[in-house]
């Protein structure tokens, strides 16, 4: 008689196999469109730095142009011009050079500074890249102080044919007026405080960037601390002091343009070697 089948007597049930560990997690790499999209950016960052630098450049060389239309005459002298007696320093400088330039010469002069103006606020993003990647509390004040300086240049430089023409009025009117005279320096106070304001601005952010560049971290070297409105200024200055002849008089009153030409030839050749932004 067959007996019946015990649980111990059956076939052994299949083995399953065991189960694999979980393979751990690889973390995701850059996505091909994230880097596409990266270096699109940086190629759009240099190409804009490029223009800007080029801009700066050109708006300089503009800017130098004009400054040697307005006051690049030989000073006439006081003899010829009796209203010259009325100033000194400065102002008495700046009229005895436009006196004798004609009012085409003088119109070409500021118009070349105040229609190229707006160019130096695109070049003044070379002063916002060159602080990068530094915080930007301490990037952007020096950055908005001098593009605020830039902004009242054309201002200035541009009252410079206002200022010439109401001087040769009162000289070829040849009137014995005491408001007629003293014109001219009515309209040179006014001109100067927008240039004194510039200045100070220039000066606190030039400061401001020569010392974050100093201290290092920045997008410039070190050495490159030196360009800025300020120094460069100085540099422009000693240049048209120093330059003689011809050429140093048609200079003389372009000091801040020369300055500029420096600057912004400067970084231009500084973040043209770039090859990623």
């Amino acid at each position: 008689m067959p007996r019946a089948i015990s649980p111990s007597d059956s076939d052994p049930a299949p083995l399953t196999p065991a189960a694999s560990p979980e393979p751990h997690p690889t973390p995701p790499g850059p996505h091909p469109h994230d880097t596409h999209t990266g270096t699109r950016t940086g190629t759009r960052t240099l190409v804009a730095l490029r223009l800007a630098g080029i801009a700066g450049i050109l708006t300089s060389a503009a800017w130098l142009v004009g400054d040697i239309l307005l006051l690049g005459k030989p000073m006439a002298a006081p003899d010829q011009y009796p209203l010259l007696t009325a100033y000194d320093g400065m102002a008495r400088d700046s009229l005895a050079a436009m006196l004798p330039a004609s009012t085409t010469r003088l119109a070409w002069g500021a118009l070349l500074g105040v229609l190229t103006g707006p160019l130096y606020l695109y070049a003044c993003r070379h002063f916002r890249h060159a602080l990068l990647p530094q915080p930007r509390r301490l990037a952007l004040p020096p950055f908005l102080l001098l593009t605020a300086g830039y902004a009242l240049a054309p201002f200035a430089h541009g009252s410079f044919f206002y200022w010439g023409q109401a001087a040769k009025a009162v000289h070829e009117s040849g009137a014995d007026s005491a408001a007629l005279t003293t014109l001219p320096g009515d309209l040179a106070t006014v001109l100067f405080i927008p240039y004194a304001v510039l200045l100070a601005l220039w000066v606190i952010g030039s400061v401001w960037l020569a010392v974050l560049v100093l201290r290092g971290g920045t997008a410039l070297p070190r050495w490159m601390c030196i360009a800025n409105p300020l120094v460069c200024t100085l540099i422009g200055t000693l240049v048209t002091k120093l330059w003689p002849g011809a050429m140093g008089t048609a200079l003389q009153g372009a000091a801040l343009s020369v300055g500029n030409l420096l600057l912004f030839s400067l970084t231009t050749a500084v973040f043209w070697k770039r090859t990623t932004a």
